[in-house]
């Protein structure tokens, strides 16, 4: 990286990321916490608390707050102000230090790499060592993917998408635009579907079902999402999925969730839009969590939940409840104490 701070001010005003830039125009090399920055280095500082760490190593730049900027009359140091901070950090850096996926010591398609000779390879493609490519796979242009990932037939796949390291992308199966897939996902896997008869013995129902993932996802390392039985199973776009997490067949996770690491949504469940499930949640089959739901402390749902809100623990329960209902749990042997005094007490009083 080596760019001007007015540069970034110019690539970034159009979007509206920086709105100002004000005092000396500096030479930018890197983009560094305020802690470790030294000379050159451009910072992000959205709390005064990390303003004297910056102001210390004499950085190239600092792009904060319009209020915080206000207070700042520097002659050495650039200052760029941002509506949103964390905002401006994000496509900062995914311009200026980002790895660059498209840079593959391999070339553009490895001599490994098997392609069957239905696929129409678009501008831009990069595929990596000892990949599979199945039959009448559709590739949007500049998509990635890694070494050793397969990508089994009639699968597409939409521009942009990046593929890494390992990923199996089962047949049939719909990934959008500009998604990421980190490392070991499993997308389009056979659902947990079985009869059973008299004797307990366990017979495969065929998953003849697709998943669909919508646009701008990201799908963390070794996560799983299973086929449908027979429709689809659907992450629409702008949802986030951290790693080890897993989808059972028939799931819908509506636009701009998260789920964090370890979450388990069992078969033909639902979200709404915007729901938070925090690491290690837990979901039975057949429940619905309404839009702008938070799951909080390995929530464990049971049941649909009805009206949106905070929910914690298991049985999931709404958050104030919860909060005073562990405050008491940590009082738990002083209560009992109590109670048996009180026991006590009263077997007393009924002698007399």
């Amino acid at each position: 990286m080596d760019i001007l701070s007015s540069e970034i001010y110019q690539d970034f005003k159009a979007q509206g990321l920086i709105s100002a830039h004000y005092g000396n125009e500096t030479r930018v090399y890197n983009i560094v916490p305020a802690e470790l920055a030294g000379r050159g280095d451009l910072v992000f500082v959205e709390h005064e608390k990390y303003l004297s760490a910056a102001l210390e190593s004499e950085v190239a730049a600092i792009v904060t707050t319009a209020k915080i900027a206000e207070s700042l009359e520097l002659k050495n140091t650039a200052v760029l102000t941002a509506p949103n901070v964390r905002m401006a950090m994000a496509y900062l850096r995914q311009k200026y230090t980002d790895r660059n996926v498209y840079d593959s010591e391999w070339g553009q398609i490895h001599a490994t790499a098997v392609i069957h000779e239905s696929v129409t390879i678009p501008e831009g493609v990069v595929i990596g060592p000892n990949v599979v490519i199945g039959a009448n796979v559709k590739l949007g242009q500049s998509v990635v993917i890694m070494a050793n990932s397969v990508i089994e037939f009639d699968v597409i796949i939409g521009a942009r998408t990046v593929i890494y390291p390992s990923c199996v992308i089962s047949y049939n199966c719909h990934i959008g635009e500009d998604c990421i897939l980190k490392a070991g996902c499993v997308i389009g896997s056979d659902g947990q579907g079985f009869a059973q008869d008299a004797d307990f013995h366990h017979h495969r129902i065929p998953q003849t079902g697709r998943v669909v993932i919508g646009n701008k996802v990201v799908i963390g390392s070794v996560t799983t999402i299973d086929r449908a039985t027979y429709t689809e199973t659907k992450v629409h776009d702008g949802t986030i999925i951290d790693a080890q997490c897993h989808l059972a067949h028939n799931v819908v996770i509506d636009e701009d969730c998260i789920l964090v690491a370890q979450t388990g949504i069992a078969g033909s469940s639902r979200f709404g839009k915007r729901v938070i499930a925090s690491g290690q949640t837990g979901i039975l089959d057949h429940v619905t969590i309404p839009d702008d739901t938070m799951l909080l402390h390995r929530a464990g749902v049971h049941s649909s939940i009805k009206e949106s809100g905070i929910y914690a623990y298991g049985p999931a329960q709404p958050f104030k409840k919860y909060t005073k209902n562990i405050a008491i749990f940590q009082r738990l042997t002083e209560v009992w104490s109590r109670l048996r005094n009180l026991e006590k007490q009263v077997a007393d009083l009924s002698k007399k």
